[in-house]
C-alpha cells in the first residue's frame, strides 16, 4: 500500500512520493521546487491484441498473431510557487524536463526497472493560480519495462556454453560479446597473433545461430592471414614509460596544414574521474516509542546518494509500523517527525489526520537530503538526532522524545583518475598565430618475412575528444591529427580534426594521397556521441586501405574513397599530435586510448582468414541485428541467414553453445559473454 499524500503538506526535506518518476537519473521532485507526484496510471500489466481467423467448417478460431500495443503513463501533478515569477519558472523548467525523446522512466516504488517513453502531451493547468494541478502523457512505444542492472553471464570454465537463469517474464534479446586475446607491445612484449581469429558463432539449444565472420576460406581457397604489427595500450598512468617512448619519436612526424607547429612534449592524463567512492548505505536508528498504546516502530535508513568534495547528498527512508497486528491508529491522529541533520532540523510528515492505521499495515517516508560544509575527508555524518511529536494535541501515542542516532558513514571523496589516456603533457612554444602541439610518430615494424610496410592495411585507434561541461568551456579550441605516411613522408591516407571557434562544433576533415577528399561538421561537446563522456559513447575509429580503396569510419562517420594512384602504395608510419590554438584554453579532453596496425595480406575485407586479432571487441547486438566491433558499427561481419528475430533469452533456464575458428591456440581463446537485461510485462 501507498502512503496518503496530502497535497497541502510541506517540508523542510524533499519527501518522494512512492510514485515519484525520475526522468533520465534526476526526479522532477528534485529539480523543482513546489513540484510534487500525486498518482500515476499506465504501468500496469497489458493485454496483449489477438488477431484470429476462422477456417472452413472448424470450430472457433485460430490464432492469426498476437503483439503488445504501446502504451500511454499519465503522471498527475502539483506544482506550487510562492509568486508569479517563481511559477513561471518552475513550469518552464517542467516543459524543458518534458522536452526529451526516449527517455529513461524510473518509479521510486519500483527503483530497480525502467520504461523507455517519450513526452507527448502536456496538460492545461488552471490559469491566474501558482497552486495548481496538472498531468501529462508520455508514450511508450515499446510497451515494455527493463531491468535497471544490464547482467552479464560468462561460460563456467573449461565449458563451451554459457547457461543463463533467467527472471524476466518477456522475451528478451542479449548482446553476445567476444573479447579477444590481450597484446600490448607498448610495454616490450612482442605480438604473438595467437589470438587471432576467424568466426565466432553462438546458438540456442533450439538451433538458432549468429554467426560473426567466416568459419571458411572464400570458395575453398586459403588466404594468407593478417599480421598486427602495432598495438599499444595507453590506458595506464604508466603507459607513456620508457620502453613506449623509445618506440615513437617526438615532433617530427609528417602534418598537414601550414599553420601547425610540432612542439612540446606528450604524457599521460586523466581521460574520467570519480566524484565519489563507493556509496554507503547504514540503519541509523531502530526503536519504539513507548509513551502510550498503541507503540509505534521507528526505523531509520540512510543511503548515499552522491558525493562532492564539500558535500553529500543522502536518501533518507523513515519507515513505521505499529508494534502489534491487533493495534489500530484512526483519523484526526497526525504524527509530526523531526530529523537534526547537517546543523538543521528537517521536519517529515509521519501520519496525516486522514490516514487509518492498523498492525499490519507498514509506511515509509523517503527525503533527499544535501549535507554541506563538509570536507573531501569526512567519512560520516555525525551528530544526528529524531524526534517525533503529535500536533494534533490528542494524546501521546507515537511520541519519541528526542533520540541520538548512529553516525551515516560516507564514502570517501576521491579526485583521482578513474580512466588514462595519451594527451599533450606540455604544448610548447610557438610563435605568431599558430597551432602548436606534440605529436608522436612511429615506425611500422616488419612483418614475419621480413617486409616493411603495407599495402593494404586496417588502422584502429580509439580516442577521447570534447569540451568541458562548464558555462564557459565553449570557448576551448583545440585539434587531432592521425596520418598514415609512405617512405617519402607523403600522407597516404590521413585524419584531422579541428575545432577553430567558439562554440561545440568540429572540423572533421579527410585526406587521401594528401589531398583533402571531405570535411563534415562534428559534435564536441562534454557527451557527444563520438568521442565525449556519455556513457558508451567513445567509439573507435578505422582507416582501412584495400589497393586504391580508403575507408574511413571515425567514430561512426563512414566515408570511401577510391585513388588509383596510392594502389601500390606503401604506408611505413603513423603520426599522431594533440594541438591548441595559440595561448587558447585548450580541448578539456584530447587524448588517445589505443593505436593498432594490422597488415592485411589480400586485396579485400572478405577475404581475410583471420578477421579478429588482439585486443578486439567483437559485439552482436540481436535486438537490431547489428554488429560492432571495438565499439564501430561493422556491416560486412554478420553473416547471411543469421536468427536475429528468433535468438531470445525466454523465462526460466536458458543455454547459449559457442565456438571459434579451430586455428586458434590453447590459451589464447576468446572470451566468451552474454550481456541482458530482464524484460517485463
Amino acid at each position: 500500500m501507498y502512503d496518503f499524500i496530502d497535497v497541502t503538506e510541506t517540508s523542510d526535506g524533499v519527501m518522494l512520493p512512492a510514485e515519484a518518476m525520475k526522468i533520465n537519473g534526476e526526479y522532477i521532485e528534485n529539480m523543482i521546487p513546489g513540484y510534487r507526484t500525486i498518482s500515476v496510471s499506465g504501468r500496469e500489466s497489458l493485454s496483449p491484441k489477438i488477431s484470429t481467423y476462422e477456417t472452413g467448417v472448424m470450430d472457433g478460431s485460430k490464432i492469426k498473431s498476437r503483439k503488445y500495443p504501446s502504451r500511454t503513463i499519465t503522471v498527475r501533478y502539483q506544482l506550487i510557487a510562492e509568486s508569479n515569477e517563481s511559477f513561471r519558472s518552475a513550469y518552464n523548467m517542467l516543459g524543458g524536463i518534458l522536452n526529451t525523446e526516449n527517455a529513461q522512466l524510473i518509479f521510486d516504488d519500483e527503483p530497480d526497472k525502467f520504461f523507455i517513453g517519450t513526452p507527448s502531451t502536456i496538460g492545461d493547468v488552471a490559469p491566474g493560480l501558482n497552486s495548481v494541478t496538472g498531468e501529462f502523457e508520455i508514450l511508450c512505444v515499446d510497451p515494455f519495462k527493463y531491468s535497471v542492472y544490464e547482467y552479464e553471464a560468462v561460460p563456467e570454465f573449461g565449458e563451451n556454453s554459457v547457461l543463463i537463469d533467467y527472471g524476466g517474464t518477456h522475451k528478451s534479446y542479449p548482446k553476445l560479446e567476444a573479447d579477444f586475446y590481450s597484446e600490448d607491445d607498448g610495454n616490450g612484449a612482442a605480438l604473438t597473433g595467437k589470438g587471432d581469429c576467424g568466426y565466432v558463432a553462438f546458438f540456442t539449444e533450439n538451433e538458432k545461430i549468429i554467426q560473426l565472420g567466416d568459419p571458411d576460406e572464400v570458395d575453398g581457397e586459403e588466404f594468407p592471414k593478417s599480421q598486427t604489427l602495432l598495438n599499444q595500450i595507453f590506458q595506464s598512468n604508466t603507459a607513456w614509460g620508457s620502453t613506449a617512448q623509445s618506440l615513437w619519436s617526438a615532433n617530427n612526424g609528417t602534418i598537414l596544414g601550414y599553420d601547425v607547429v610540432q612542439s612540446g612534449a606528450a604524457g599521460m592524463g586523466g581521460a574520467s574521474f570519480t566524484a565519489a567512492g563507493k556509496p554507503q548505505n547504514a540503519v541509523i536508528l531502530n526503536t519504539q516509542s513507548k509513551a502510550s498504546a498503541p507503540y509505534v516502530n521507528y526505523k531509520i535508513s540512510s543511503m548515499e546518494s552522491y558525493r562532492g568534495a564539500d558535500y553529500v547528498v543522502l536518501s533518507v527512508t523513515v519507515m513505521t509500523s505499529l508494534a502489534n497486528t491487533s493495534s489500530y491508529f484512526g483519523n484526526g491522529y497526525t504524527l509530526k517527525g523531526s530529523l537534526y541533520i547537517g546543523g538543521a532540523w528537517r521536519d517529515i510528515q509521519i501520519k496525516s489526520a486522514a490516514e487509518y492505521w492498523s498492525g499490519t499495515s507498514g509506511h515509509a517516508i523517503c527525503l533527499s537530503i544535501k549535507v554541506t560544509g563538509i570536507s573531501a575527508t569526512t567519512a560520516s555524518i555525525t551528530g544526528i538526532k529524531f524526534k517525533v511529536t503529535r500536533p494534533d494535541g490528542l494524546g501521546t501515542t507515537g511520541v519519541l522524545s528526542e533520540t541520538s542516532c548512529a553516525n551515516i558513514p560516507i564514502s570517501q571523496y576521491m579526485g583521482t583518475p578513474t580512466s588514462y589516456y595519451l594527451t599533450a603533457a606540455d604544448f610548447g612554444t610557438f610563435s605568431g598565430n599558430k597551432w602548436h602541439g606534440p605529436s608522436i610518430t612511429r615506425t611500422i615494424g616488419a612483418d614475419a618475412n621480413g617486409e616493411t610496410g603495407a599495402i593494404n592495411f586496417t588502422f584502429s585507434y580509439k580516442q577521447k575528444m570534447a569540451i568541458g561541461n562548464g558555462s564557459s568551456d565553449q570557448n576551448q579550441l583545440g585539434g587531432f591529427h592521425c596520418n598514415l605516411t609512405a617512405a617519402d613522408g607523403s600522407v597516404v591516407a590521413g585524419i584531422r580534426i579541428v575545432k577553430n571557434k567558439t562554440g561545440k562544433t568540429a572540423l572533421l576533415m579527410m585526406h587521401v594521397n594528401g589531398v583533402k577528399v571531405h570535411q563534415v561538421n562534428l559534435d564536441l561537446s562534454y557527451n557527444n556521441k563520438y568521442f565525449g563522456n556519455a556513457s558508451n559513447s567513445v567509439m573507435t575509429s578505422t582507416i582501412q586501405k584495400s589497393g586504391s580503396e580508403v575507408i574511413f569510419n571515425i567514430g561512426g562517420y563512414r566515408k570511401v574513397f577510391t585513388n588509383s594512384a596510392i594502389a601500390a602504395t606503401k604506408v611505413v608510419k603513423i603520426t599522431f599530435m594533440f594541438e591548441k590554438w595559440m595561448s587558447r584554453t585548450p580541448l578539456a579532453f584530447n587524448g588517445l586510448y589505443w593505436a593498432k596496425f594490422t597488415k592485411d595480406n589480400c586485396t579485400t575485407f572478405k577475404d581475410i582468414p583471420n578477421k579478429f586479432g588482439a585486443n578486439d571487441v567483437l559485439i552482436a547486438d540481436c535486438s537490431d541485428a547489428k554488429v560492432y566491433l571495438n565499439g564501430s558499427l561493422n556491416e560486412d561481419l554478420g553473416a547471411l541467414g543469421n536468427d536475429w528475430e528468433d535468438f531470445v533469452l525466454t523465462p526460466g533456464l536458458n543455454q547459449i553453445f559457442f565456438s571459434y575458428s579451430d586455428f586458434v591456440e590453447e590459451g589464447y581463446e576468446p572470451t566468451i559473454k552474454v550481456r541482458y537485461r530482464e524484460v517485463f510485462l
